[in-house]
């Protein structure tokens, strides 16, 4: 089951006198993550560095920036960080402030990953619970059962219009669909 990011998460540390500044968001589209990688641009314009990677599901856009470190160093290891937990329709930069000490290539990758990983874990991943609208009818006499049903099983009445016979919109999880389709198949013929 994928991952979504319910909010932003920023975190920040210190290697070798050089400061990075994880930031990771969610994001609907690849130009609203372009748009939050000018911000923080625009946010540290004396950063040596603003390494990014963004993933969108739409479309299965994949993007990342090592910002002139060396090839593979920083825009590899933040996307890895993401594509390894599962997490979608994200952008993460982190922002580095060179310290005066060279980190290697091994100590880059460490660095960009601990920052993006810190940034995503305090963004707090959640499952993506994907739902699915139904609208029903049942007789007046089966409505009560079939209320207590949902209510019961998790699923969402949404709206209940009553004429000669009783119309009900629901909001199922896609997990709930069995259940579902057995309240259905028992009380709404």
């Amino acid at each position: 089951m994928p991952l979504i990011l319910p909010k932003a998460g920023v975190f920040e540390y210190e290697e070798k006198r050089s400061k990075f500044l994880g930031y990771c968001a969610p994001i609907k589209s690849e130009e609203e993550a372009r748009r939050i990688i000018a911000e923080i641009r625009t946010a540290h314009p004396r950063a040596n560095h603003n390494v990014f990677a963004y993933g969108v599901r739409a479309g299965n856009i994949l993007r990342m920036s090592d910002d002139g470190e060396p090839h593979g160093t920083a825009g590899m290891p933040v996307l890895n960080v993401f594509e390894k937990s599962g997490v979608i329709d994200y952008v993460c930069v982190v922002t580095r402030y060179f310290g005066g000490t060279l980190l290697g290539a091994g100590g880059l990758v460490r660095a960009y990953t601990r920052a993006a990983k810190g940034a995503m874990e305090n963004a707090a991943p959640e499952e993506l619970i994907i739902h699915k609208m139904h609208s029903i009818t049942c007789a007046y006499s089966n409505f009560d059962k079939v209320k207590y049903e949902f209510e019961k099983n998790g699923i969402e009445i949404l709206e209940t219009v009553y004429t000669d016979i009783c119309t009900i919109t629901v909001r199922v999880k896609e997990a709930d669909s069995e259940k579902f389709e057995k309240i259905i198949k028992n009380y709404c013929p």
